[in-house]
């Protein structure tokens, strides 16, 4: 069995470090989901379906103490339970932890785990904008951002053109894999439930739906857009007054203090032009991409 376990284990690296093709992707997730639910049926768990298929993913890549507080964690029978099952059906629904990069049939890329892991901290926040929503999806993003610009020179617009040029929808930075996580993670979860498989939704979201995406994120995720400055201050708004990012810029030596350090009006100085250069090449991009209807 443990020969059997650490082949299953290297294979699993092996093919996250590769391109996966959609459908074996949607055929393990398949597999995955049916498992979960002969899981709950044979242990009469109390856990959500949802809330074990995202949180089981997310965890093939998020094991971090801020996770488990913003995503919350699975029975620790499960994942051997999964593995368990696999070897008896000769299935891999235990690779979905390891799926990073996938291609799309719209030949975009979507980081599938961080994917999860962004719906998984809404579900558990039970929030689409407010809690963990923040942290674990956009903002989490535009926090990862911020950092990548912070140790440059310049006027708000020198800096967002250096993090839009050089960071934003870019490898090493904030990504487009991860960028397309944020928007349809809400967006998959809102169609969830336990009639329909995610297996089923991706792929009818990733046929045609996705063409709208920026217009289904910002009305299910934000109240308004009237125009580029309103929103840039609204997302701005939401996104500074996170508790949860603050403690994250707290850690990272962004603001100032020790015990006080999350509170309102804590970042230092030199930051505040960063900050706002962050959130503004998001918000930006998301509004120059809106089609009004």
């Amino acid at each position: 069995m443990k020969f059997m376990l650490l082949v299953l284990f290297f294979l699993g690296v092996i093919k996250g470090l590769n391109s996966v093709e959609f459908e074996t992707v949607i055929t393990d997730l398949e597999n995955l989901e049916e498992y979960i639910r002969l899981y709950i049926k044979e242990k009469n768990s109390q856990y959500s379906l949802t809330h074990l298929i995202t949180c089981y993913i997310r965890e093939g890549a998020y094991t971090e103490v801020e996770w488990t507080i913003a995503g919350g964690s699975i029975p620790e029978d499960l994942s051997q339970y999964i593995i368990d099952k696999d070897l008896l059906e000769g299935t891999n629904a235990h690779l979905c932890q390891t799926y990073r990069d996938i291609e799309l049939p719209n030949n975009e890329k979507l980081d599938f785990v961080h994917f999860f892991a962004v719906m998984n901290g809404i579900e558990f926040g039970k929030s689409y904008s407010s809690n963990y929503a923040h942290l674990v999806g956009w903002g989490g993003d535009i926090f990862q951002l911020l950092q990548d610009i912070k140790s440059q020179q310049g006027s708000l617009e020198e800096l967002m053109n250096v993090a839009k040029n050089n960071y934003f929808l870019i490898k090493g930075g904030l990504d487009s894999a991860d960028f397309v996580s944020d928007l349809d993670a809400p967006i998959i979860l809102k169609k969830k439930n336990d009639n329909i498989n995610f297996a089923d939704i991706i792929k009818d979201y990733y046929n045609k739906e996705y063409l709208d995406r920026i217009n289904n994120f910002i009305n299910l995720t934000f109240p308004s857009l009237e125009n580029k400055d309103k929103f840039r201050e609204e997302i701005f708004n939401i996104y500074s007054s996170d508790i949860l990012i603050n403690i994250l810029e707290c850690k990272d030596g962004i603001r100032e203090g020790s015990f006080n350090c999350y509170l309102p009006g804590n970042l230092k100085s030199q930051y505040k032009e960063h900050q706002k250069a962050a959130v503004y090449v998001f918000s930006d991009f998301l509004a120059e991409n809106y089609i009004e209807l």
